[in-house]
C-alpha cells in the first residue's frame, strides 16, 4: 500500500510504499501524479535502485530532457540519460574541497528552477541519493512552494505580475549570484535568454509565482528596472515560511515541479564524504533531446 504524508505545512510530500525496483504499475503513476499535483515537491522513500530502474520510472511522467552531448558522453559509471549532482570526478573520486571547485557549486546555491534557461518545456526533476553524506555534515536540498508565495500576494501584487513575462537568462543568472562569468565561456556555451510567464498555472485551480536565479528581468522593462523587481519577488518567495530543507537519506528520490517549486544546494563544507546524486529530468512533451541539441535545430528551422 503506497502512503503519502506531507512533511511541511504549505507543501512537500513523503510517498511511502512503492516499490520502483517492480515493473510500474497504473496505481503507482496515479499516486505519484495526484501527490505532485497537490505538494509540488515529493520524497519517494525508496532502498537504492539502479539507473535504468530510475529512468524508467521517470519516463512514466513525460519525455527525458537528456544531459548536454547526450550520445558522446562516456559511459561506465552512470546512465548517459542521467545528469550528475556532487562532490565525484568522472573515475568516481572524490574531489578536492578548493576555492575553485565550491566556486563552481554556488551557483546551485541560490534558488532556481532547473532547465528555466532553456526553451524545451519542462516538467520535473527526480534526484536520486546514491551515496549521502551523514545530515549533520552538510549537503541538504532546500525547497521553495512558488503556489504558497503567489497566494500571499497582495491583492494589487496579484493584479501586476499577472501577464507579465519574465527573462530567464542562464549566463546572467550566474553573473548577478556573483560568479565569473567570461565571453569565453558564452562562446563555448551559447545560451540565448528565454522568456516565461511569471505567473504560471498550477493544478488544482492554484497559481504559481515563476521567479528563481535564472529570471533576470521582465520584458518590456528597462533592464535594472527588472531585474530590481524580480529581485523583490525573489525576496518574497524565498521566505523561511516558504521553504522546506530535506535531511538526504540513501536511496531518496525526490521529485520537485519546476514550474511550481524551487530548490537550492546547501553546501557541503569537507570532502571527506562521498556525495553521489543522479538527476532524470523530464519534459512536458516533445521527444528525448538534450536541449542544445533542440536549440540549435530551432535556430536551423528559423534561418
Amino acid at each position: 500500500m503506497i502512503v503519502v504524508n506531507q512533511l511541511h505545512p504549505l507543501f512537500f510530500g513523503e510517498i511511502v510504499g512503492a516499490d520502483l525496483t517492480a515493473e510500474p504499475s497504473e496505481d503507482l503513476r496515479d499516486t505519484v501524479q495526484d501527490a505532485m499535483d497537490r505538494h509540488a515537491v515529493c520524497v519517494v522513500r525508496q532502498g537504492p535502485i539502479t539507473d535504468e530502474q530510475h529512468i524508467r520510472f521517470a519516463r512514466l511522467f513525460g519525455p527525458l530532457e537528456l544531459p548536454p552531448g547526450y550520445g558522446t558522453r562516456p559511459t561506465g559509471r552512470m546512465a548517459p540519460e542521467l545528469f550528475f549532482a556532487g562532490n565525484l570526478d568522472l573515475e568516481g573520486n572524490i574531489k578536492p574541497l578548493t576555492p575553485a571547485n565550491q566556486n563552481v557549486a554556488k551557483g546551485a546555491e541560490r534558488f532556481h528552477a532547473d532547465s528555466s534557461f532553456n526553451p524545451l518545456p519542462s516538467k520535473w526533476s527526480m534526484l536520486r541519493g546514491v551515496e549521502c553524506p551523514p545530515p549533520e555534515v552538510g549537503g541538504d536540498t532546500l525547497f521553495v512552494d512558488l503556489r504558497a508565495a503567489y497566494d500571499d500576494l497582495p491583492p494589487e501584487m496579484k493584479a501586476r505580475v499577472d501577464g507579465m513575462t519574465g527573462i530567464h537568462d542562464f549566463w546572467l543568472g550566474r553573473k548577478y549570484a556573483g560568479l565569473e562569468v567570461t565571453e569565453e565561456m558564452r562562446a563555448a556555451m551559447p545560451m540565448p535568454p528565454v522568456h516565461h510567464p511569471l505567473v504560471r498555472e498550477a493544478p488544482l485551480g492554484r497559481k504559481a509565482l515563476f521567479v528563481g536565479g535564472h529570471c533576470v528581468g521582465v520584458v518590456g522593462m528597462d533592464p535594472e528596472e527588472g531585474h530590481r523587481f524580480v529581485e523583490e519577488l525573489y525576496d518574497h518567495v524565498t521566505q523561511p515560511r516558504y521553504v522546506h530543507r530535506h535531511h538526504w537519506r540513501l536511496g531518496d528520490i525526490v521529485i520537485w515541479d519546476n514550474r511550481f517549486a524551487l530548490h537550492a544546494a546547501t553546501p557541503l563544507e569537507t570532502d571527506k564524504y562521498r556525495r553521489d546524486m543522479r538527476r532524470a529530468t523530464i519534459n512536458e512533451s516533445g521527444e528525448e533531446i538534450d536541449a542544445y541539441e533542440y536549440r540549435r535545430r530551432q535556430e536551423s528551422a528559423q534561418a
